[in-house]
């Protein structure tokens, strides 16, 4: 068997995801465009509303619950608390957003079926009930997997007046008062490199973070032991405290030292050409003609309308005129466009270009990139001593460190 091909093998799998994540990032973006829109595009409206009848992206009003959301809202302006409202629904038998939704729960617990004062607390603070539409909560933390990461509010997509409203807003900004009122602050968390691989050699729990500042007052983060930090009385293990930032480069000292001999153009560039071979090619332009068919859809029905106008006297013929020769010249470039790109699919592609860009991109990031280090690092121990240990997933690797 060829020892080059071997020596690469740990990152064979790092190529081909870093294409098929090109190919998401598309997908995403053309999703991302209808929610700008205003158009819903999530599987379930929020409690409270349904898929409009006819019109595609678009809510409505659910009647039958309706009510119960208006109560939520009229308890809490009373000043009830989140978790009394929950139990007053709980009391009344009022079913569940999920149970109303007959959503199934693949292991149903002492709470199912139940209110919580969670649920009552997020539709309190939801804008939707105001008639704006809300998307972008939470996004999927990798294509590889269907977990979904929570969205802090200001990376919410949010569209005003697409929709009728259940509450007016007045009533809202005084709910949104009553509750900001009895919030509690919560302990901050902190994003370093090593997040998630670092750990005690002597005790194997992972390492905690704490931030101190120096004496110029810039943040310094240090990793200490987890275990002496909660048990330090009990002495069941030492501090182990160093500076984050000292891990780092000696993590990716070695980092460098090991992959020196493989980060090669040469050697990397078959796989590469593999990854983008392996690609749906149909995929990596499915977004933008995606797009580029709404774009046209929406010209048209301007089109229309237009036409429409001009002959209810709305449009005189000179303006009529102008404008329409400007949108039909418009529609013919994304026409065109379109056509170009539905050919381009069903052409070969050039794998050999697209290869050396591909490599390109990963040698430019290879050495900074967090991916590349969870993908090849298993974790990183800390000694007492203050040794750095790294075990690495491959074999191949292990042998050269």
């Amino acid at each position: 068997m060829d020892s080059t091909a071997n020596d690469i093998t740990p990152f064979r799998a790092i190529m081909n995801d870093m294409y098929a994540k090109d190919i998401s990032k598309k997908i995403k973006s053309v999703k991302r465009d209808k929610q700008r829109k205003g158009q819903f595009i999530g599987g379930k409206p929020m409690y409270g509303y349904k898929m409009h009848p006819t019109e595609k992206n678009k809510i409505v009003i659910d009647e039958e619950v309706a009510p119960v959301v208006r109560c939520i809202f009229a308890l809490a302006l009373s000043g009830m608390s989140c978790r009394k409202i929950a139990t007053t629904l709980n009391e009344e038998g009022v079913p569940t957003p999920a149970t109303y939704c007959g959503w199934k729960v693949g292991t149903p617990g002492p709470y199912t079926g139940l209110w919580s004062s969670e649920r009552i607390s997020e539709m309190l603070k939801n804008e939707t009930y105001i008639g704006n539409m809300v998307q972008g909560r939470s996004v999927k933390i990798s294509y590889k997997s269907k977990k979904c990461l929570k969205q802090s509010p200001e990376n919410w997509v949010v569209v005003e007046g697409t929709h009728e409203p259940i509450i007016d807003p007045e009533t809202f900004q005084k709910v949104q008062l009553l509750v900001s009122s009895r919030k509690h602050t919560r302990s901050r968390t902190y994003d370093f490199l090593l997040k998630g691989l670092i750990f005690c050699h002597e005790c194997g729990y992972p390492m905690a973070v704490l931030n101190r500042k120096n004496a110029a007052g810039e943040d310094r983060l240090f990793f200490v032991c987890r275990t002496y930090q909660r048990f330090t009385k009990a002495g069941v293990c030492t501090c182990h405290s160093i500076k984050e930032e000292t891990v780092n480069e000696a993590v990716l000292g070695k980092l460098r030292e090991v992959c020196r001999a493989y980060l090669n153009p040469d050697q990397l560039r078959p796989i590469a050409k593999e990854a983008v071979e392996n690609a749906s090619k149909a995929a990596s332009c499915e977004a933008e003609m995606q797009s580029l068919q709404s774009k046209i859809t929406a010209l048209t029905t301007n089109l229309d309308q237009m036409y429409m106008d001009r002959l209810n006297g709305l449009l005189s013929e000179e303006d009529f005129q102008r404008i329409y020769q400007k949108v039909k010249m418009d529609r013919t470039v994304l026409e065109d466009r379109l056509k170009s790109l539905q050919e381009q699919a069903k052409q070969p592609m050039n794998t050999e270009e697209k290869a050396k860009a591909l490599v390109k991109q990963f040698l430019d990031s290879a050495l900074t990139s967090r991916e590349l280090l969870v993908s090849l690092i298993e974790r990183v121990e800390l000694t007492e001593e203050k040794e750095i240990i790294i075990k690495f997933r491959f074999h191949e690797l292990e042998a050269i460190s």
